[in-house]
């Protein structure tokens, strides 16, 4: 089946059994409820442990029976199959398919608060007997389900990550380093390398056989763990592929894809195995766990890649025992699910609808109480879905218009940043600089990934940001000159290249991979911000290497995080962490720090170039308006301009298309205050859940803290393309 809009519905409902809860007792009636609620889908869980206690013996009446309860109230199944609750029987068959981390320790299967039944956190993905018996039960849960007629969708795969103890990936935390994970990893190698020198070159070894390349447990050489843990990425898609292919081959006229906590590496990271583009690449849709955050949603987007896209675990009530979930209503579920409907997302299900009564996540994460009686938000949800019913098939259709700003990701550059810092910090604070600025000015935006700049798949945009760039292939170079000389402007940050991906080792010019003399621009030297002399000191609040700590404190330190940066036009912004002293030729100096300059621009063939000697994204935490007057000069150098203009950094607007014509408009404040945003809309327009009409070439009146959605009150003349 390849799934286009008009074969894919709008899902709008909410997962219901975890087994072993909610109780059989509460199934009929809640399925009935959910109908009434204007639910058209429901999600169950094919638990590995739950539905396969004994070898080959399969517990399915759970299953059938709520599916049968789906059917007789027409609610739409998705089934999502659940590998890391593996069954007791598997370690007393396969005792060395336990997960074992850096430090030695061997991971016990164990039950915790989202995983009650046990088993977590499953096997070893590269033990090849634990594989062969997940692809046996997932043979068996799509042959015996895929004659159902209430099921719509297979979901493969819940949030996959290699282990999820290792969230907080700490060096002692990395996993897997068993026999079977070694011997994996030396095949991986042998494929990428032409010889056992080539390796011993790049890695700076001196092994004379295969059998003595060891897994790499602790970052410092980089360059070696970085390749450790990429094989561990490759692991897990094709994990992906394989379970895809299954339900392909079984059941080829239903949906299937997996969903993913997006890698924004707040939580989920290249650390511990996601790679959301990656693993998107064989979906038929793409999906993922999230709440309105712009750099979730277009994290998910990006990823998809065009395909069709669903949030499938709106956590907006999550809680605990120790905290319990929120009072919301209808005004929550417009700020939470509008603003990711203005980026294109397609439908949403929620966890849960009965709220958990089993372990630390109950009571919470209920569209009902745990009696099944109503809350705030169940009125909330009966509106909003009974607003969007008629429109669904609409909002099928109509998309974003194109991006013309894009925003590179690495995840070998993730795996750098990890690997020199620890930990993440500093590169999310860069990439949420830029993420917040350009959203919170209305500007359209994606993802791109190393993968796609290198085989100059990027098409469309016109201003590439690259956020703390040390970590560089030769092809995205390559990629970069040709982007830059057919037009493109781009905009990066200190230390462009300068670790040499394909050498493995630290350029001595940067930018790296010969871009200095190509561009005619180099980084004289380079410090910390720590060394800088300051007025103010400022505590220290990244992470460090122990040795680089010690030495920083016999030393002391001036400087601090943040230091000003004077804008050669006017203004101030500020530079963070790192500081960078240009130099070359035909530069146009931008910003300068105690008269030397850190921030200059070039023109360069047909595009542009805008290089900062410092990691400017993270200047955001000083001044959340840092970025904007040198971005403007950016965005203008690339012909681009935004959707709206609010002038408040308060409000964002979006306008999804049918075709070249305007559908729908979403407009979002953040802010306590009302704020008018201005763009150029034909025709009148009224809002779905407000009724305010908008007069042609009147603002769009932005209330405080609330999102709406509008549509047109007639047909709408096809739009001006957007600069």
């Amino acid at each position: 089946m390849n799934a286009s809009p008009v074969d894919l519905p709008f899902l709008w409902g909410a997962q219901y059994y975890r087994a072993p809860t909610p109780d059989a007792s509460c199934w009929a009636g809640d399925l009935a409820r959910m109908r009434e609620l204007g639910f058209t889908d429901v999600k169950f869980w094919v638990q590995w442990r739950w539905s396969e206690r004994e070898p080959r013996r399969f517990v399915w009446d759970d299953l059938d029976r709520l599916m049968d309860l789906a059917q007789s109230n027409r609610l739409r199944v998705t089934l999502n199959t659940i590998f890391d609750v593996a069954p007791t029987w598997l370690y007393r068959q396969f005792p060395d398919a336990k997960q074992i981390t850096a430090d030695g320790r061997v991971i016990e299967p164990y039950a915790l608060g989202h995983r009650q039944i046990g088993g977590g956190p499953g096997p070893c993905y590269n033990h090849p007997g634990a594989r062969a018996e997940r692809e046996r039960f997932l043979t068996e849960t799509v042959a015996h389900f895929a004659p159902h007629p209430a099921l719509t969708m297979w979901d493969i795969w819940n949030e996959p990550e290699q282990c999820f103890p290792s969230r907080d990936p700490r060096p002692g935390n990395y996993v897997c380093y068993c026999a079977n994970c070694l011997s994996g990893f030396i095949a991986w190698l042998r494929d990428r390398y032409a010889s056992l020198e080539a390796l011993n070159q790049r890695w700076g070894r001196c092994y004379v056989r295969w059998d003595e390349v060891e897994a790499q447990r602790v970052p410092d050489t980089i360059v070696d763990w970085i390749e450790w843990r990429e094989f561990q990425l490759d692991t897990m898609a094709g994990e992906a592929r394989w379970r895809l292919a299954v339900a392909e081959r079984l059941d080829p006229g239903r949906v299937r894809y997996l969903h993913v906590v997006p890698n924004t590496m707040d939580c989920f990271n290249a650390v511990s195995c996601v790679d959301d583009f990656d693993l998107a690449g064989d979906c038929q849709v793409f999906a993922s766990t999230m709440n309105a955050s712009a750099n979730s949603t277009i994290q998910t987007l990006s990823a998809g890649h065009g395909k069709i896209c669903y949030n499938v675990e709106s956590h907006i009530d999550f809680g605990s025992t120790g905290m319990h979930q929120r009072m919301l209503g209808l005004a929550d579920l417009r700020r939470d699910l509008l603003p990711q409907i203005g980026l294109g997302v397609k439908g949403f299900l929620f966890w849960q609808y009965r709220a958990e009564t089993l372990g630390t996540e109950s009571p919470a994460w209920g569209l009902v109480r745990p009696d099944g009686s109503d809350r705030p938000i169940t009125e909330g949800a009966r509106v909003f879905g009974a607003a969007l019913a008629p429109r669904q098939w609409a909002l099928m259709r109509a998309h974003p218009g194109p991006a013309p700003i894009a925003i590179w990701k690495s995840r070998q550059n993730e795996l750098f940043h990890h690997a020199i810092h620890g930990g993440f910090g500093q590169l999310v604070e860069a990439v949420d600089g830029y993420v917040q600025t350009l959203y919170w000015s209305s500007h359209a935006f994606r993802f791109v990934s190393s993968a796609m700049l290198a085989a100059n798949a990027h098409e469309g945009v016109r201003l590439l940001i690259m956020p703390s760039c040390y970590w560089l292939s030769a092809a995205e170079a390559a990629a970069l000159r040709v982007f830059v000389a057919r037009g493109g402007v781009l905009l990066a940050e200190a230390h462009l290249g300068a670790y040499d991906a394909d050498a493995g080792r630290h350029s001595q010019r940067v930018p790296g991979h010969g871009l200095d003399q190509a561009w005619g621009i180099n980084e004289i030297d380079s410090t910390s911000s720590y060394h800088l002399r300051l007025q103010q000191i400022e505590a220290f609040a990244g992470e460090l290497a122990p040795d680089v700590r010690k030495a920083l404190s016999a030393a002391g330190a001036s400087g601090g995080q943040f230091f000003p940066i004077d804008i050669t036009s006017g203004g101030r912004t500020w530079g963070s962490d790192r500081f960078a002293l240009l130099g070359g030729d035909d530069l146009t100096i931008e910003g300068s720090f105690a008269g030397l300059p850190c921030i200059a621009s070039k023109q360069l063939g047909e595009g542009a170039l805008f290089y900062v000697g410092t990691r400017w994204g993270q200047a955001t935490r000083k001044d959340a308006d840092a970025l904007l007057p040198l971005l403007r000069r950016a965005l203008a150098r690339a012909g681009v301009s935004p959707i709206a203009d609010s002038r408040a950094g308060a409000v964002h607007i979006d306008v999804l298309l049918e075709g070249p014509s305007p559908r729908f408009l979403v407009a979002v404040n953040r802010s306590a205050d009302t704020h008018e945003a201005r763009l150029a809309l034909p025709g009148r327009w009224r809002g779905i859940f407000d009724g305010a009409v908008i007069a042609p070439g009147a603002p769009v009146i932005a209330l405080a803290e609330s999102a709406e959605i509008y549509e047109p009150m007639e047909p709408m003349e096809p739009m001006e393309p957007m600069p």
